[in-house]
């Protein structure tokens, strides 16, 4: 509880916010059952919820770091164009997903162009708003934090920013499945695909990112240097990478 309290006193915005995407994937995953929509092949509320989740604990993470910012000004700016973005995917997503359709490579009608278009719009702007906070953290000299963490934090919002820039690659691909057609046999709920290459294995991973490498900061307490942390990000960096070059070559996860 005493850290829900530090995140709703850092940022209320982004911690309601994150609170409204928790409790809508509850709520889909209670009617999931009751769902007869499929989208290829799966219960269709199951892309959402995953979105729910992911959006969730985006912005619990961001209300968390924003404090380490010295212009608040521009941090509480940041998470309105946030909730703008990211509820105008989340909207999306739901939305289609209930109507039986799908969100991404949608080129079946002229709605489902315009939803899919819209989307890549406002996923890049919230992708360069993010990397805009990191440049603002960069040039920052002085921080209310040990280096070490700072750094940390640094590092995670750029390797999140460059795997965000991937999933813009996956879109202009067409599709998440390298070898083979989206669908079929998948790993469960993430339904990463156990047949052919799937590029979202490299799109999940970087994203997560922005808690990893903090996290493992963190839990070395003080014994971690500023360029510790840069080997550490570096590390993550080429195993996420080596997972996108496996999925590019069409291998599926364990070969």
């Amino acid at each position: 509880m005493q850290l829900l309290r530090s995140l709703h006193k850092n940022n209320p915005l982004l911690f309601r916010f994150g609170a409204v995407h928790f409790t809508l994937a509850i709520s889909l995953a209670l009617y999931g059952p009751f769902n007869d929509a499929v989208v290829l092949g799966l219960n269709s509320v199951i892309k959402p919820i995953k979105f729910a989740l992911s959006i969730g604990i985006f912005s619990w993470t961001m209300a968390w770091f924003l404090p380490l910012l010295a212009d608040q000004r521009q941090a509480r700016r940041y998470s309105r164009l946030q909730a703008v973005c990211l509820g105008f995917e989340q909207l999306a997503i739901t939305g289609q997903a209930l109507r039986g359709e799908k969100s991404h490579f949608n080129m079946e009608s002229p709605f489902g162009i315009v939803i899919f278009s819209l989307m890549g719009v406002g996923i890049m702007i919230a992708t360069l708003a993010t990397l805009r906070i990191w440049w603002l953290l960069q040039k920052q000299k002085t921080f209310d934090a040990s280096l070490p963490y700072a750094a940390s934090v640094r590092n995670g919002i750029l390797l999140f920013v460059v795997f965000s820039l991937f999933g813009g690659y996956i879109s202009a691909y067409g599709s998440h499945t390298v070898g083979g057609a989206d669908g079929g046999t998948g790993i469960p709920f993430f339904n990463w695909s156990l047949d052919y290459g799937d590029l979202r294995i490299a799109h999940f991973f970087g994203l997560h990112s922005l808690q990893v490498i903090p996290a493992l900061v963190a839990l070395s307490g003080s014994r971690m240097s500023v360029r510790n942390v840069h080997w550490v990000s570096a590390a993550w960096f080429v195993l996420v990478l080596c997972t996108a070059v496996q999925a590019l070559m069409g291998v599926p996860l364990g070969g």
